[in-house]
């Protein structure tokens, strides 16, 4: 967003603009203009309302006007359509076989391959931390969420570097529209072979359940429509990298709050509770939209009809109104952490379950194995994303002895 600089934290960039009211405007990539909402309450009313669509084709005037409005970063986020992109009826048909997916049964049924990945993991850290510090992301953060989407959507191994990288462009705004292009285009490939396999010979992954599940309902999805649907998923990877490592720069760099964990006192839950409310894996999701023209009655915000709308997470989870001192880090906070992390209302993430239990088994089994780990360097001078959308580190240097 036009304004923040590369030293400020997407948080930053959201008490910056609180201080500016509300919803103030701001500049989106491809010269969008947008009302970030950094006032949490209002956040909520807007995520919960019918008055606010997120479906770019039907209440975006300048997606209809031509491709200018949803070059490079914006791109991805609003011309596909899926359970994120859509309104009112459409959603509610487009969500419904991801929730029948992804329910506790396939939860339960993931997390011993969620354990047996993380211990494979930690086992290839174990010779190398006495040597040398090991850069967290690359070599614990990321390869535990990457190969667990894998095995869930059943991406054949050997695509999996491919498959990283792809879904990793999808959150660098920083990239230009031909590389953004590329992006994308790489990971609709792939999907496009995976539907293709599951249309063939549904499997026991979560491709098949959804092709199940969509029939089931008496709502087929078309091959577009399905490959939209497992771009979604495949988004929520990224904010589990970033929610793992954030979550342990957290701990470690607060030895009060995690011998509150690790005692037993506090549930590593409630720790994720709260590091997704100071620093949420995801700052902002492009766009939503005024349905109409209205008025927020609480906050007398006024917003025209088509106007693009930002619900900056990063911001509204640190609002003062809402938290008592919003940038300390407290895993017993009163009147609790609960945040915008995982979305609310209608939206709110279909997944959020599968990646609490894959983040909590990644850092409790970190921990439990390398008790004595530390930051290499403070967490202000740790590497961070240059997105408006990803919110986490890209390097977290940790001596494991």
């Amino acid at each position: 967003m036009r304004g923040a600089t590369a030293a400020q934290t997407n948080g930053q960039e959201g008490q910056r603009l609180r201080a500016l009211g509300p919803a103030p405007v701001v500049e989106l990539p491809g010269a969008v203009q947008a009302r970030a909402v950094v006032d949490f309450a209002l956040a909520e009313r807007l995520s919960a309302g019918p008055q606010v669509s997120r479906d770019a084709a039907r209440h975006w005037p300048g997606y209809r006007e031509g491709p200018r409005s949803v070059d490079g970063a914006i791109a991805p986020w609003t011309g596909s359509h899926n359970a994120l992109n859509s309104y009112g009826d459409d959603h509610r048909e487009l969500r419904a076989p991801i929730a029948a997916a992804l329910t506790r049964r396939r939860v339960e049924a993931m997390t011993p391959v969620i354990e047996s990945i993380v211990q494979d993991v930690l086992d290839g850290l174990d010779g190398v931390g006495a040597e040398r510090n090991v850069d967290l992301v690359q070599s614990y953060a990321l390869p535990v969420p990457h190969e667990v989407i894998t095995r869930l959507l059943g991406v054949p191994a050997e695509h999996l570097p491919a498959f990283s990288a792809a879904a990793a462009g999808l959150f660098d705004t920083s990239a230009g529209a031909e590389e953004m292009a590329r992006s994308t285009g790489a990971v609709l490939a792939l999907l496009d072979q995976l539907v293709a396999g599951a249309r063939e010979h549904p499997g026991d992954n979560l491709v098949g359940d959804l092709v199940r599940a969509a029939d089931a309902s008496g709502n087929p999805l078309s091959d577009v429509a399905l490959r939209d649907q497992l771009m979604l998923i495949i988004a929520g990877t990224e904010t589990t990298v970033h929610a793992i490592g954030t979550l342990l720069v957290h701990l470690q760099s607060h030895p009060d709050q995690l011998a509150l964990v690790t005692s037993g006192q506090v549930s590593m839950e409630d720790a994720l509770t709260e590091s997704l409310r100071l620093r949420p894996p995801i700052a902002s999701v492009p766009l939503r939209f005024a349905a109409r023209q209205f008025e927020d009655a609480r906050s007398g915000e006024q917003f025209g009809e088509g106007e693009p709308i930002l619900i900056h997470i990063a911001g509204a989870n640190l609002d003062p109104e809402r938290y008592e001192d919003p940038e300390r880090f407290d895993v017993r906070r009163e009147g609790g952490s609960r945040s915008l992390a995982f979305g609310y209302g209608p939206h709110v993430c279909p997944g959020a379950a599968l990646a609490t239990r894959e983040i909590v088994i990644a850092v409790t089994r970190f921990l439990e194995r390398y008790p004595h780990a530390r930051l290499a360097l403070a967490p202000e001078l740790l590497e961070q994303t240059a997105s408006f959308i990803s919110n986490g580190y890209t390097s977290i240097a940790v001596e494991l002895s």
